[in-house]
């Protein structure tokens, strides 16, 4: 994943949380996958998430742990989902919204965490300041 894209998705995150935080995003672990004929072990970039109030089945502190390879992996599939997203964002991260954010996320951790982000409307004031 490029790391503007991943930036942009931590963004997101950061900016419109409802129940959930982004602990450290750049936290390099070992994981390990598991291929048809072999083991691979791998370190890769993993986001990890942390509740911070409780929210349905998940109590307050709950930590989640997302590898980049599987962010990669959901990415993949939401293009295929989605060749509106496919053609954004190939302009540029900077067109990857809150809505693809949490599609990827909750692809990535098949469809345990969802982000409920919320994106405050703006504020327009009846009078303009300078009247």
């Amino acid at each position: 994943m490029r790391n503007t894209l991943y930036r942009q998705m931590v963004f997101w995150i950061d900016a419109h949380r409802t129940w959930i935080e982004v602990v450290d995003d750049n936290l390099y672990k070992e994981h390990i996958i598991v291929r048809h004929d072999r083991t691979d072990y791998i370190v890769s970039r993993t986001l990890v998430l942390r509740a911070f109030k409780e929210n349905g089945a998940y109590a307050k502190g709950t930590t989640w742990t997302i590898p980049e390879h599987e962010l990669d992996k959901a990415l993949a599939i939401y293009r295929k989902q989605d060749r509106e997203f496919s053609r954004r964002i190939k302009k540029a991260a900077m067109y990857l919204s809150s809505g693809d954010t949490e599609v990827i996320i909750r692809l990535a951790t098949h469809g345990i965490v969802r982000l409920n982000l919320v994106v405050p409307a703006a504020h327009i004031p009846e009078k303009p300041y300078y009247l």
